[in-house]
């Protein structure tokens, strides 16, 4: 049944009502950098706002801006960069509102700003959180798992956020993530749900890009790792050009790790939608050229890892919509996939090596949704790890008393 009960709208008005003034939406942030963050939430114009931050290791909050009361008419979200914040160091930030006699004070939002190159960076992705029916509400279930995570640098999203682009869909969103907006910034790329809409641009705060409102596709260079976000929506061939050239000039600097994602597979042994978009002539030789690592796509509902001239690709559909089966012949490169669960895709990298863990939220279908702790999908590292130095020894060790072993069994057979 697609499309929303009474019941359900009655009950999201209701919730809304019930959060009443000043925060429609709490805090969030995005567009990370050396020394900026950009914050955003939604909510009564008509208070004036102070924010305040407080770095890793320091008493008492710091005054970072201010803002005045806006027009009272105004319903667009609020964003407010913030600069000259110290290098490679972790904050929390609150937003403050004032009214008359009333203060209210915000929950409390975490960021890193960019760690120098050598540094361990780690990241979790995720797709099609959309939403769901009927039922438990599993993006709650994918954004609380989430937000247990720990020492995230930044959020990613494969697009398909919400299942249309109006109000009701983003305000269920919000409430649904809010914990997992909390802890890192959120960083997302178009799916064919959001339709382009305004919504997406004014509501998310993105690192530098271009296309519409330099938003559409972007790039994020951060420490040892650089994440490439593209719009696969894009039917017009100068904007595909376009986009060419912006991933094969961001992608042939000098980072150690290098990632791309995108809304639509480049292959996909799904039943629905398969592959068949023609990436794999658009954009998969640049990937291949420059040596990306990883491209994460979603679309299809479900998990598949492939691999294609050394470039992994993950389809991660699996952040809260309804799954949706494989079909049964597998894509060519096709490595592992699984259908119905809601799961994620953490990703861990430091200077030799990447580490990916996908740790499951529920096993789930049209009308089944059975929590599963966290337990992995698929994990896997690029490249394959190595021995340490003490393994080696250790196996050296081990191999030399086997060889000594049957040496003297052969001379006991052998006259």
């Amino acid at each position: 049944m697609k499309r929303l009960g009474l019941a359900m709208i009655v009950g999201l008005l209701c919730c809304a009502v019930a959060m009443g003034a000043p925060f429609d939406r709490t805090p969030y942030t995005g567009a990370p950098g050396g020394t900026s963050v950009t914050i955003g939430w939604s909510g009564d114009p008509q208070y004036a706002a102070r924010i305040e931050v407080l770095p890793d290791g320091y008493e008492g909050w710091e005054l970072a801006t201010t803002l005045e009361p806006r027009d009272p008419e105004s319903t667009d979200p609020i964003h407010v960069e913030l600069t000259g914040l110290l290098p490679d160091t972790g904050y929390q930030a609150r937003v403050v509102l004032e009214a008359n006699d009333e203060i209210v004070v915000s929950p409390i939002v975490r960021f890193h700003t960019e760690p120098p190159s050598g540094s361990p960076v780690s990241f979790v992705v995720l797709g099609d959180t959309q939403w769901q029916w009927e039922g438990e509400n599993r993006l709650a279930a994918v954004g609380a798992a989430i937000a247990g995570e720990t020492d995230l640098d930044f959020i990613l999203h494969v697009g398909d956020i919400v299942e249309s682009p109006s109000s009701i869909y983003w305000d269920h969103w919000f409430d649904s993530f809010a914990g997992m907006l909390r802890i890192a910034p959120f960083i997302p790329v178009l799916g064919n749900h959001e339709k382009n809409h305004s919504s997406y641009y004014k509501t998310f705060a993105l690192p530098p890009g271009a296309g519409t409102r330099d938003k559409r596709w972007w790039a994020l260079h951060w420490g040892d790792v650089v994440a490439v976000g593209l719009d696969t929506n894009v039917r017009r061939a100068d904007q595909i050009r376009e986009q060419q050239a912006w991933a094969a000039e961001h992608l042939s600097g000098s980072e150690t790790h290098k990632f791309v994602l995108f809304h639509h597979p480049v292959w996909s042994s799904d039943a629905y939608h398969g592959d068949g978009y023609a990436y794999d002539l658009i954009y998969h030789p640049i990937f291949a050229e420059h040596g990306v690592d990883i491209v994460f796509n979603g679309h299809a509902h479900n998990y598949e890892r492939i691999v294609h001239d050394g470039v992994t690709y993950l389809v991660l559909g699996g952040g809260g919509a309804v799954p949706r089966p494989l079909a049964e012949t597998r894509t060519d490169g096709s490595v592992i996939a699984i259908e119905n669960y809601n799961f994620y895709a953490r990703i861990d990298t430091s200077p030799g090596r990447i580490q990916v863990s996908v740790p499951t939220v529920a096993h789930a279908g049209e009308e089944s949704f059975s929590l599963t702790n966290g337990r992995p999908l698929d994990t896997f590292s690029l490249p394959p790890q190595t021995l340490g130095l003490e393994e080696t020894t250790i196996w050296i060790g081990i191999a030399a008393i086997v060889g000594v072993a049957i040496a003297a069994l052969l001379r006991t057979l052998i006259p």
